[in-house]
């Protein structure tokens, strides 16, 4: 190299750069599966839809339809939800301003579900959903859903006469507990 020459730059990075940034990518991944496995949902649950404190309260598993399995045109109405005399009471929308109405509370013995078969469901339907067997039947011109669930509770609802059964069964295969 003569004197009117400049030396090239070194190209060489150091290893302390190379530590440094492959600690930075492997923090930012584990900062990531973290907050990825705190967040995450169970499969086959849902979040809370309504304080969790006021669930915990009411004593019974919590159960609504999952709005990504309803039939299309269904539509989970959030803002139902209600807490009254330990039941909880939501609904979901379809068709021209009808409703399947839930309620979710303590499950009775087994006695007093058959009982109340019985009187109000003499005759019925059964279809088995992921929750539990789902008994269908009509009290006057409404549908009349009842579900004890494989937990500790009972959900009971009602629709139209007139529902769609396809329809209906989707909507009892979305039913999944909250977590």
């Amino acid at each position: 190299m003569n004197r009117d020459e400049q030396p090239k730059p070194s190209r060489k990075i150091s290893l302390k750069y190379y530590i440094l940034t492959g600690s930075i990518v492997v923090t930012i991944a584990v900062i990531g599966l973290i907050v990825a496995v705190i967040t995450r949902q169970p499969s086959g649950t849902l979040p809370y839809p309504i304080a969790k404190s006021a669930a915990k309260q009411l004593g019974f598993d919590i159960y609504y339809p999952n709005q990504k399995l309803l039939p299309s045109g269904y539509v989970l109405n959030t803002r139902s939800f209600d807490t009254s005399n330990q039941v909880l009471i939501y609904s979901v929308s379809y068709g021209n301003n009808q409703k399947i109405v839930f309620s979710d509370q303590a499950k009775p013995t087994n006695t007093q579900v058959q009982a109340f078969y019985a009187k109000n469901l003499p005759l019925n339907t059964s279809l088995q959903t992921k929750i539990g067997v789902a008994t269908i039947g009509a009290i006057n011109t409404q549908t009349v859903i009842s579900i004890p669930t494989s937990t500790n509770a009972w959900l009971i609802a009602t629709a139209s006469g007139n529902i769609n059964q396809q329809a209906l069964d989707q909507v009892l295969e979305s039913i999944e507990i909250s977590k």
